[in-house]
């Protein structure tokens, strides 16, 4: 049960309509007008919301494709006729306070596409949302003629999981006397909480079909079954002892995959894995949500291949694991290869951990550009390392397509931070080296790494000292900032604080710089919004940043892609 804003009005209903009208004309108001109605009257007329406003000749136009109504809908039908419905409506909005649903009809409510205060001025669905507890707001409390006679109770619907709140519910009726809370709270709560119940029930479907598939193709014998969708894993006893951890890291790969295109996948198993896999995909309401591998051994007894280290970088997590795996598998042929990804990734660390720490030449383009001169003679005396490929000169782009055009066999690795729209010829060098390219996660995308970094990135203490260690909240934090500079960004943090603290013990987050520790101002991404931004910026960046040309590589229409840029800008 939720608290209740109160509704400071509600015992004093006929002075406060005098008061309502003395405001509206301009005239001096009597005592005892609460302050908050008269900040809310005060709002509406700073917003220019006429009292006079009338209701809608037609429905207005509702949103479509919400979640939160999808999960609303069958719970508020099923409550809707326990009102009554010829003296009641029930209401839902969004998070913007949208109309999305409406039962039932009261005298004097007037239909309208938003309760927003910018709208409609006064109401309790505006407070609710703001207070994020139940508010009523009754007759003249509200600042438009039409709403005098009406009492209404709205509660939040906050998202399960993350507390967000997602919109609201609101019961309005006929004006109503007495002390709170409105006769239908009740009711407005149930309903709420059941909305809550079936957000949570639908956030975890997509786990429990695939643990349902799981279970239907490893009944009976035993078989080696492995489910997968990128962040779960399930593995009989017989994938357990088949499997390689090489293996296991394919099929997750495989997995986030075939979540991000929704077509059928073949595992590319590391050599020498011992065992083939069959995929089958795992679907929810026609959306791929995972994969179930059979895996059936090559030979019978083949050894496992020994575990490849890998190189000494900070971070475990899956899309950092696949970028270095990947990178150091194409690094063992003598050919170029392209390291790219934003500003601060990583990208020239983990070329120096491939190309190994002895008789590496650097170049930085960022220096130098016009490296049209020696360049060739560079990359043949050794393993050469060129960063910041972006920034090199159009003669020396040339230079360099005619050298790998010659010697496609130059031991050469790049690192490319995408940014303005390529030129032609440098293009034609990145188009070159697209199958042998490996794009790094920023680090907002593998926040599981942050913890990992902190202790790689923090200098040595001083003898006797105590090394940097981290509260439960500056860890919080540090994990829900969105990093625009990447790991760099951290190691700057994590120096600045060493270097300057005069404070001893865990560092808390209010030593953090204000940015990291006033949070996002944006919703953090899910794993699979996380992914499918990334599809897209890494197709826009293939296609020269051409959204028509992206939009058609993606199997989806312009004004898609405009909205989900839009949806994950920043």
């Amino acid at each position: 049960m939720t608290t209740t804003e109160p509704s400071p009005a509600v015992h004093a209903l006929p002075p406060l309509r005098v008061a309502r009208e003395r405001f509206l004309s301009g005239r001096p108001l009597p005592d005892g007008v609460p302050e908050e109605v008269l900040a809310a009257w005060r709002r509406a007329r700073f917003f220019g919301v006429p009292h006079d406003l009338t209701a809608s000749a037609v429905d207005p136009p509702r949103p479509v494709g919400s979640p939160l109504l999808g999960a609303a809908r069958p719970v508020l039908e099923r409550i809707a006729p326990a009102l009554d419905a010829a003296r009641s409506v029930l209401i839902l909005t969004d998070a913007r306070l949208r109309v999305l649903w409406t039962s039932g009809t009261a005298p004097g409510l007037a239909r309208c596409p938003g309760l927003s205060e910018q709208e409609v001025g006064h109401n309790s669905a505006a407070l609710a949302l703001r207070g994020r507890r139940r508010a009523e707001v009754h007759g003249p409390e509200h600042f438009l003629d039409v709403w005098q006679d009406v009492s209404a109770v709205s509660v939040p619907v906050l998202a399960p999981k993350s507390g967000q709140a997602l919109g609201t519910l609101t019961v309005a009726s006929h004006l109503c006397g007495g002390r709170p809370p409105h006769p239908q709270a009740a009711l407005a709560e149930a309903a709420a909480a059941a909305v809550e119940a079936e957000l949570l029930a639908r956030a975890g479907r997509p786990e429990q079909v695939l643990l349902d598939a799981y279970l239907r193709a490893a009944r009976g014998e035993d078989r080696a079954v492995a489910a997968l969708d990128g962040r779960n894993r399930l593995l009989s006893a017989a994938a357990e002892r088949l499997a390689t951890p090489e293996v296991l890291r394919a099929l997750e790969r495989t997995a986030v995959a075939a979540r991000h295109t929704g077509a059928p996948a073949a595992a590319e198993l590391p050599a020498g894995a011992g065992c083939d896999a069959r995929i089958d995909l795992v679907r929810q309401e026609g959306a791929v949500v995972g994969i179930v591998a059979l895996l059936e051994p090559r030979v019978e007894g083949t050894p496992r291949p020994p575990l490849r280290p890998l190189p000494r970088l900070a971070g475990s997590s899956l899309p950092w694991r696949y970028a270095v795996e990947r990178a150091a598998e194409l690094v063992r042929s003598p050919e170029p290869v392209l390291l790219t990804g934003e500003r601060g990734t990583g990208k020239t660390a983990l070329a120096r951990e491939l190309l190994g720490a002895a008789d590496i030449e650097t170049v930085d383009a960022a220096e130098d550009g016009a490296l049209e001169g020696d360049l060739a003679e560079r990359a043949a005396r050794g393993p050469l390392l060129l960063r910041h490929a972006e920034r090199l000169t159009q003669p020396a782009v040339a230079t360099l397509n005619s050298l790998l055009d010659a010697h496609p066999d130059t031991r050469l690795l790049l690192t490319h931070t995408p940014g303005t729209p390529p030129g032609p010829c440098l293009q034609r060098l990145l188009d070159k080296l697209a199958a042998r390219a490996v794009v790094l996660p920023p680090l907002r995308e593998r926040t599981e790494d942050i913890r990992e970094l902190l202790s790689a990135l923090a200098p040595r203490p001083a003898p006797g000292s105590p090394p940097l260690t981290w509260t439960l909240d500056a860890l919080r934090a540090l994990e829900q900032h969105p990093w625009p500079g990447n790991v760099t960004e951290l190691a700057h943090v994590v120096q600045a604080l060493a270097e300057h603290r005069r404070v001893s013990g865990p560092v808390r987050r209010a030593e953090l710089p204000d940015t990291v520790r006033e949070g996002p101002a944006v919703r953090p991404l899910s794993p699979m919004e996380h992914a499918e931004r990334a599809t897209i910026l890494e197709t826009l960046h293939r296609h020269g940043g051409n959204k028509s040309r992206a939009a058609a590589a993606l199997g989806i229409g312009r004004a898609t892609l405009y909205r989900k840029l839009r949806e994950y800008e920043g």
